[in-house]
């Protein structure tokens, strides 16, 4: 497989990885975080997670560019049962698919990690068969419209949320895929503080999927910077409007009148804050760097040229 064949290959299974995680969080929210099913879907999100960071970091510490694009996840939403059907289905295609590709590389790390991808499809397969399982005649039941008590001026200020921390939990991971090198501690931070994004979108979305919307998950774009300076200031930039809005909504007279949801928005105001303190920070620091005289490199620590396939990062994993 030559390079040009073997990127395509790891950014069409980042974009499938992505859209397993939107779909099973989706899901998740629609059914309620907490409750016991709820909790399996978001485990296995979390799972496709993981397996999107393994492959975006390889992409960036081979100098490529990470698409940060979901693929397609064809599902069927009329009811639990329809849509574990549908993921048993795509299960089955990932499992053929890492099988093929484990087969054509030689390198054996790489080798064994699209193993372990596909096993952990055979898994994710095995659960929403039982799943389906255990829901029973229960399960075949369609999804009926929910009636939330948000009014329309709440309801699109949370739509916006949602695009907002989408937007930012995909640059954050975009920043720290490209960024990832052992001198560079901005790309674990900012994949920390894309986690911290994804928390706070999921209160958003909860309470949009109670008031009966869609969650459509459009992709926003990235900033494309691979300059660490630059990249952080286009983080911060995104982090400090977020600051803005949390602020405004927390004192919105209708927020008010939901004690719950005012406790999660003051806690978004606080988050947030120390989001942004800390990017600020990182971006201090990276300007700072920016203007010093840079080391002469040694012989010992000059890295390989990406001549060849690494697994580099995905070793760790």
């Amino acid at each position: 497989m030559d390079r040009k064949a073997f990127i395509a290959m790891l950014n069409k299974d980042l974009a499938d990885e992505h859209a397993s995680i939107v779909r099973y969080l989706i899901h998740a929210y629609q059914v309620g975080e907490s409750t016991p099913f709820g909790q399996m879907l978001l485990s296995t999100a979390r799972e496709e997670m993981w397996h999107m960071d393994w492959l975006g970091n390889e992409l960036g510490e081979m100098g490529e560019e990470p698409e940060m694009a979901q693929g397609v996840y064809p599902y069927d939403g009329t009811s639990n049962a329809s849509l574990l059907r549908s993921y048993v289905e795509w299960e089955e295609g990932l499992i053929k698919m890492y099988d093929q590709q484990a087969a054509q590389v030689e390198e054996p790390a790489l080798k064994r990690i699209l193993h372990q991808l596909g096993w952990e499809s055979i898994t994710h397969k095995r659960r929403f068969e039982s799943w389906l399982e255990k829901l029973g005649p229960e399960g075949e039941k369609p999804f009926e419209g929910e009636v939330g008590d948000l009014s329309p001026h709440l309801v699109g200020k949370f739509h916006k949320e949602v695009d907002a921390q989408y937007r930012l939990v995909l640059q954050h991971l975009r920043h720290a895929f490209v960024l990832e090198d052992a001198s560079c501690p901005a790309s674990s931070e900012l994949e920390l503080t894309a986690m911290r994004h994804m928390k706070n979108l999921s209160h958003f979305a909860e309470e949009l999927i109670d008031s009966g919307e869609e969650l459509p998950f459009r992709y926003p774009g990235v900033d494309g910077s691979r300059d660490v300076a630059a990249a952080l200031s286009a983080d911060l930039r995104l982090t400090t409007e977020a600051q803005e809005r949390f602020i405004l909504l927390s004192q919105d007279p209708e927020v008010a009148r939901h004690p719950d949801l005012k406790i999660e928005i003051d806690n978004l105001v606080t988050r947030n804050g120390l989001l942004a303190t800390m990017l600020h920070e990182l971006a201090e620091s990276a300007e700072r760097g920016a203007t010093s005289e840079p080391e002469p490199e040694s012989e010992t620590d000059a890295k390989p040229a990406h001549g060849g396939f690494t697994v580099g990062s995905l070793k760790e994993h």
